[in-house]
């Protein structure tokens, strides 16, 4: 599921925090709830859109989860993330694994080996024939179609209330409680899941940006076509974003708590975190010094 949901919806309904009855008590009057929903929609754009205009780093550890329900971890890795207009699209440059840097040996042939690939890449679009072209360019548009769909199916599936006022990091924020509707039509797989899913999310009260959600689980989840396993209701996920440049908020932290069971009924419980940082706007010489690193 795209970050970007998670972070315009939210889990585990509460009552109002001492700084949020403490912002209504000053009598400081609280937005139109429609009004509310207006603005953080119109400023609304994925984070995989908006990740393609920065470089970062991203540190996160692989969960396996066997058919006998045994959770396994695998090594704690940092990447190099860059964007790119090429096909494959961002790719991640491995640095390090259990905080161990790779060699510079091991460096270099990652990088040679994905240059050929960004190569390989361009040749083909160099020689394809306006019948492949317009294929590819009809991938790329129901890609993006398709993050705009779950931006639109947030919006449709979800009952919204304002519980008032919190302070996050220093900022006023708008805490508001978003409840699914069950009965809501859906464009996109995700849409699906929100029915499934209920909580809470803090609006920057300055510009009107998702800054922080928490998500829990009301109901369990099937993933693989019932197949593969199911994620138990009581299951948490929470995302926190940073403001970046003072103009951008990005994702900084996406926590996960699950419960569940494979398909012979094991049931399995694991934690995990995925950290994101050290943005920098990607630009035209950062394309270029990039151009020879590895695709993971």
């Amino acid at each position: 599921m795209l970050v970007l949901t998670a972070c315009v919806i939210a889990s585990g309904l509460s009552g109002l925090s001492t700084a949020a009855r403490a912002g209504q008590a000053t009598g400081a009057p609280l937005p139109d709830t429609q009004q509310l929903v207006r603005e953080v929609q119109a400023g609304l754009r994925t984070d995989e859109e908006l990740l393609r205009q920065y470089t970062f780093r991203e540190r996160r550890r692989d969960v396996d989860v066997t058919k006998f329900g045994k959770v396994r971890f695998g090594p704690w890795r940092e990447f190099e993330v860059y964007p790119s207009e090429v096909p494959g699209e961002t790719y991640k440059r491995l640095v390090s694994v259990d905080n161990v840097p790779l060699s510079p040996a091991v460096l270099a042939r990652r990088d040679a080996e994905h240059r050929k690939t960004v190569l390989d890449q361009l040749e083909q679009i160099r020689v394809e024939t306006p019948a492949q072209r317009q294929k590819r360019l009809a991938k790329k548009t129901r890609e993006r179609q398709e993050e705009q769909d779950v931006i639109d199916d947030v919006f449709a599936v979800y009952q919204i209330a304002i519980l008032g006022r919190e302070t996050l990091d220093g900022r006023p924020t708008i805490l508001t409680s978003l409840t699914p509707r069950p009965r809501a039509r859906t464009r996109s797989d995700a849409g699906k899941f929100l029915k499934k899913i209920r909580g809470k999310a803090w609006v920057n009260e300055a510009d009107r940006q998702v800054v922080r959600a928490e998500l829990e689980a009301v109901e369990d989840i099937t993933f693989g076509l019932g197949l593969l396993a199911r994620m138990r209701r009581g299951s948490t996920i929470t995302f926190r974003r940073t403001l970046v440049n003072n103009e951008i908020w990005l994702p900084a932290e996406a926590q996960y708590k699950l419960v569940g069971k494979t398909l012979i009924f094991r049931k399995f419980a694991l934690e995990s975190t995925t950290s994101f940082s050290d943005y920098k706007k990607f630009n035209v010489s950062t394309s270029e010094d990039i151009a020879v690193k590895p695709e993971i």
